[in-house]
């Protein structure tokens, strides 16, 4: 009987953190898809919108929770609640296990920060909202350095398909934001030239001083012929 229920509490472990890592996977990319506007009608479906972002996240840090239970009552990890809810406590790849604990503190001060974003302001909230990225590269680590599975070709192939699919969008939206920056900068003022009036002044001063020369000398030869 032991044993079953050893199997089943490994599995669920198992299953749940890969679930969980799929759907932040998923949740990441849906909010830099989100930052980019690749979310515009002409591009996308309205599929990816706030709401989509805000499910994912949630049904993640579900998946995140039977994780952690089914690792804390498996029988044969033995983990207690300090193990579990402490870094560098655990005995059982110590470091890789921080991270993931780490990930999982910085993901519930995220999710608080969401809830308090009319308290706290849309700046604030922004700034802290970017430590996602943080959760998604501890969660990464804690997954490949504890996970039983690592080595399965399955495992890795989710491990680069997530990589890749976050990294491209994480570039994409760095060029974008590089892009922005650069369109609205304002442009240099023309330089002026030494000396003050424009080009044609000059011009216009020496045409109105023939003029004015060639009617004078017309005068003098009316007065001349007179004489």
């Amino acid at each position: 009987m032991s044993t079953i229920w050893q199997t089943i509490t490994w599995d669920v472990a198992r299953a749940g953190g890969f679930t969980a890592y799929i759907l932040l996977t998923l949740a990441v990319a849906v909010g830099l898809a989100l930052s980019t506007q690749l979310q515009s009608p002409r591009r996308w479906p309205r599929l990816l919108n706030s709401e989509l972002h805000n499910f994912l996240t949630l049904l993640s840090t579900i998946f995140v929770g039977v994780h952690v239970l089914a690792v804390w009552i498996d029988p044969f990890t033995h983990f207690g609640w300090s193990a579990v809810f402490i870094p560098f406590v655990s005995s059982y790849r110590t470091v890789w296990m921080a991270l993931g604990i780490v990930a999982l503190y910085l993901g519930i001060a995220i999710g608080i920060s969401t809830w308090l974003r009319p308290r706290i302001g849309y700046t604030w909230w922004r700034r802290l909202h970017i430590l996602t990225l943080g959760v998604y590269a501890l969660a990464t680590a804690h997954w490949i350095g504890t996970g039983s599975d690592t080595q399965t070709w399955w495992a890795l192939a989710i491990y680069v398909i997530s990589g890749v699919l976050v990294g491209s969008l994480l570039c994409w939206r760095l060029l974008t934001a590089t892009g922005k920056r650069k369109k609205h900068a304002p442009s240099p003022a023309p330089a002026r030239r030494a000396g003050g009036a424009p080009q044609s002044a000059p011009r216009t001063l020496n045409g109105a001083g023939a003029v004015a020369a060639r009617g004078q000398g017309q005068k003098q030869r009316e007065v001349a012929r007179v004489r």
